[in-house]
């Protein structure tokens, strides 16, 4: 993804953690890869706000977030990104692949939204 370089980095760095059956440490790098993700997304739609939206918590950055599909996969995402750094899970019937499904949702609706708004931008009606 174009949008993100960082985001692939340090999610495929948690999934080489988890692989190596790190599992108590992946996710909390996926959590991390869904931080980067969601604020550099912010970032392309509002490039004039980079430093609030760089110093800003994940919460309020999701919060933002006007498209429902991508706030309340990013949302729950995060709830159980939480979950792998807490002590005391919140969600405990959902687990690292219930996570990483909610982070490949908000990617495919990310994606989704810049191809449409890529060919709206190209194709104008003639």
């Amino acid at each position: 993804m174009d949008l993100s370089p960082d985001f692939i980095k340090i999610y495929n760095q948690a999934a080489a953690a988890e692989l190596g059956e790190l599992t108590e440490i992946c996710g909390a790098g996926y959590r991390k890869s869904l931080e980067f993700l969601i604020k550099d997304y912010l970032i392309h739609l509002e490039p004039e706000k980079e430093a609030e939206i760089k110093s800003k918590l994940l919460g309020p950055c999701i919060s933002g977030i006007t498209d429902h599909d991508i706030k309340t996969c990013a949302q729950r995402a995060t709830w159980l990104g939480n979950d792998e750094t807490h002590y005391i899970r919140k969600w405990e019937d959902k687990d690292l692949n219930d996570l990483k499904i909610l982070i490949d949702l908000t990617v495919n609706w990310i994606t989704n939204k810049l191809l449409m708004e890529r060919y709206v931008t190209e194709m104008q009606r003639r």
